[in-house]
């Protein structure tokens, strides 16, 4: 009985770690899209100037 016991521990463990890893990188993920959105569509001219040459790069993100 222990080692059933000990085993279901196991893998409760074993799933909690994961889904808090899968947790953790769909927040790495959101955050570095929305950090890219930011700078790729930023109207503050520093930034804008950064990035213009990227911007046209992409064909996607017309500037202006």
């Amino acid at each position: 009985m222990y080692e059933t016991h000990h085993e279901h521990q196991h893998v409760t463990r074993t799933l909690t770690l994961t889904q808090t890893m899968v947790v953790q990188a769909a927040i790495v993920l959101v955050v570095a899209a929305i950090v890219l959105w930011a700078l790729l569509f930023a109207n503050y001219l520093p930034l804008h100037d950064s990035f213009h040459a990227l911007r046209h790069a992409l064909y996607i993100i017309p500037c202006h």
